[in-house]
């Protein structure tokens, strides 16, 4: 379950790109704010191209 005020990174699983939603995504013009639950389904990597489905969540060592 995620919180609503999910902060937390995604790397993706092919190429290791690192998704911040403090930073967003200049390459693909995503403002920063932006949650990674948020974008659009139709989201890929910057990266290698591949779709949402292969980020999984880099968790905070303070939580």
């Amino acid at each position: 379950m995620h919180k609503k005020n999910d902060k937390n990174k995604r790397k993706c699983r092919i190429c290791g790109f690192v998704y911040d939603p403090e930073k967003g995504d200049p390459l693909r013009n995503i403002p920063p704010g932006i949650r990674f639950e948020d974008l659009p389904d139709s989201y890929r990597c910057p990266v290698c191209k591949y779709t949402k489905s292969h980020f999984y969540i880099i968790k905070s060592w303070m939580e």
